[in-house]
């Protein structure tokens, strides 16, 4: 589940689907071209790394990216909101209920919202179970019948709780060894000079 096709109905006027996923980075997992030339340099810098140690996405968006520089191929990339409506940092949304009418207002222009499978394997999302009711993507999946795939539903608060500690784990606030010295050691200081204090 990384790709989910919101609407048919919207016109697409380009010949190439190459859709920027925010102002500056594009991104391939929505992707088509027939332009041969652009092809061959995704293959062959592909295949030269092949064997190496490479970081996330540098034979994805960031080679993407960088072979579409500047502003000659502007033209030729589509806008955000119809491919990737919803930014990395806010897929989670897509799983709360009271995050349902945000998406949907951020989507009102899209064919596709890309859900960040790898943002939602980090997340601990089971992929066996369905987003809770009420939520954008329980909605989307409901609609086209796609609800009988998955053994169960989330519930709500579980849902919560997993983005929760997501979140904490992001931002620093989660209670690891590292977190816990980052406390203790400024604590202890405190205290010590409290209680002794230093002689003049």
């Amino acid at each position: 589940m990384d790709v989910l096709l919101i609407s048919d109905s919207i016109p697409f006027q380009n010949h190439e689907i190459l859709p920027l996923e925010d102002e500056s980075g594009v991104n391939g997992a929505i992707f088509y071209t027939d332009d041969t030339t652009l092809l061959k340099r995704l293959t062959d810098e592909t295949m030269q790394r092949i064997g190496k140690n490479l970081k996330w996405g540098e034979t994805g968006p960031l080679l993407l990216t960088r072979l579409l520089p500047g502003k000659e191929n502007r033209p030729r990339l589509s806008r955000q909101d119809m491919f990737y409506p919803i930014s990395h940092s806010d897929i989670y949304k897509v799983l709360l209920p009271e995050f349902r009418d945000e998406c949907s207002e951020k989507c009102m222009n899209a064919i596709t919202v890309h859900l960040f499978n790898n943002i939602l394997v980090r997340l601990g999302y089971w992929k066996d179970v369905a987003p809770p009711m009420g939520s954008f993507l329980y909605e989307h999946l409901a609609a086209c019948n796609a609800l009988g795939y998955f053994a169960a539903t989330y519930p709500e608060d579980v849902m919560r709780h997993v983005i929760e500690n997501f979140r904490f784990r992001l931002n620093g606030k989660a209670l690891g060894i590292k977190s816990i010295i980052k406390e203790v050691i400024p604590s202890v200081g405190r205290t010590y000079r409290t209680y002794y204090p230093k002689q003049v």
